[in-house]
C-alpha cells in the first residue's frame, strides 16, 4: 500500500531555524506526502519565510492570526490533515532524508502498530550533535505503565502515527503544557509503539526555547489523574509518579529559593516512593546538596 503521509509543524517566532527544518522536510525520499505548517500568530519574519516555499508548502492560522500554542495548532493540522499518516516536526528540529520512508515501511509490516517513533540525535543552534537520546539496548516495551512513569518520547518530531487514531483517541488537549504525553499515554492503551533504533531526527536545543517552568510538573498531576481513570494502572505506577511529579517540584521550587514548598514536595516524593526517596534525598539532607 502506497500510504500518504501529512506532516505538521506548528511554528512561532521561527524564523531563526525555520527555514533549515523545512529543507530538511523537503529532502525526504519518500515522495507522497504533504507539508502543513501552522504560523500560530508570529510576529516576526516566520510568515514571510513560509510564504516563499509556496506551493510545496501549505500555511495554516488561527482565527485574526490568533497564538493559542502548539497542542491547538497540532490540532488545527490534524483536523486539515489528508494523509492517513500523520508526522509531526517541531520548527527548529531537523529529518534526516530517509525518516519518512524509514517509518513507512513499519506500517507496511504490522498491521497492529499505531505509532512509530525513532531514535534521534541532540544538536545545539548550530547543528552540532550533543548526544543520541536512546542508548543502545532501548527497546519499546508497550507497556503504559512504563510511559506514564517517564515520557521517554522526548519530541513529536521523532513520531508517526495513523491518522485514524485521533478519530479513536480525539485531539490534542489545549488546557495543558505537556499535551504530547497525554495523547502519546492515550495511545499506548489502545495501541502497539515500535521504535526503529536509527536516529532519524534531529531535536534541537537552545537559548531561544521557552522553559515551560513549573506548570509542567503541576498539569503532571492533570494527566495522572485522568491516565487512571481510563486505565488500570495500579497502585504502585500510580505512587511512583505521584513522587516523580513531587521530587520535580522540589527541584524547581528549591532552584527558585522556595525552600519551604521545596521540602513539602521533597518529603512527599519520599513518602509515595520510600526506595527511591532514601536514595536521593539521605545525601541532601546530610551534606545539604541539592537532589540530582
Amino acid at each position: 500500500m502506497l500510504h500518504s503521509v501529512s506532516v505538521i509543524m506548528p511554528c512561532y517566532n521561527s524564523a531563526k531555524f525555520i527555514r533549515k527544518t523545512i529543507e530538511s522536510v523537503l529532502s525526504q525520499s519518500y515522495e507522497n506526502y504533504e507539508i502543513l505548517i501552522i504560523d500560530d500568530g508570529s510576529t516576526d519574519e516566520t510568515r514571510d519565510i513560509l510564504e516563499r516555499y509556496l506551493p510545496n508548502i501549505k500555511i495554516l492560522s488561527h482565527p485574526n492570526s490568533a497564538n493559542l500554542g502548539v497542542g491547538a495548532s497540532m490540532n488545527l493540522g490534524v483536523q486539515a490533515a489528508k494523509g492517513d499518516l500523520i508526522a509531526f516536526s517541531d520548527h527548529d528540529d531537523l529529518w534526516h532524508p530517509n525518516k519518512l520512508i524509514e517509518q513507512v515501511e513499519i506500517f507496511d509490516k504490522y498491521a497492529d502498530v499505531g505509532l512509530v517513533y525513532t531514535n534521534v540525535s541532540v544538536i545545539d543552534e548550530d547543528d552540532s550533535e550533543l548526544f543520541e537520546v536512546y542508548q543502545h539496548g532501548f527497546r519499546e516495551l508497550n507497556k503504559p505503565e512504563v510511559l506514564l512513569l517517564k515520557c521517554y518520547i522526548i519530541t513529536a518530531s521523532s513520531v508517526m502515527v495513523r491518522h485514524k487514531m485521533f478519530e479513536e483517541m480525539g485531539l490534542f488537549r489545549t488546557d495543558i503544557h505537556p499535551a504530547d504525553h497525554d495523547m502519546w499515554l492515550r495511545m499506548i492503551e489502545k495501541t502497539k509503539f515500535f521504535y526503529v533504533a536509527k536516529c532519524l531526527a534531529s531535536h534541537r536545543r537552545h537559548p531561544g526555547q521557552v522553559s515551560s517552568g513549573r506548570k509542567i510538573w503541576e498539569d503532571g498531576f492533570v494527566i495522572l489523574r485522568e491516565a487512571c481513570k481510563r486505565y488500570p494502572y495500579g497502585i504502585s505506577a500510580k505512587r511512583k509518579r505521584l513522587a516523580v511529579l513531587n521530587y520535580r517540584l522540589g527541584q524547581y521550587d528549591w532552584a527558585h529559593k522556595v525552600y519551604w514548598k521545596a521540602a513539602k514536595h521533597f518529603l512527599l516524593a519520599g513518602m509515595f516512593d520510600p526506595f527511591r526517596g532514601v536514595e536521593v534525598l539521605l545525601p541532601f539532607i546530610f551534606h545539604g546538596s541539592e537532589p540530582n
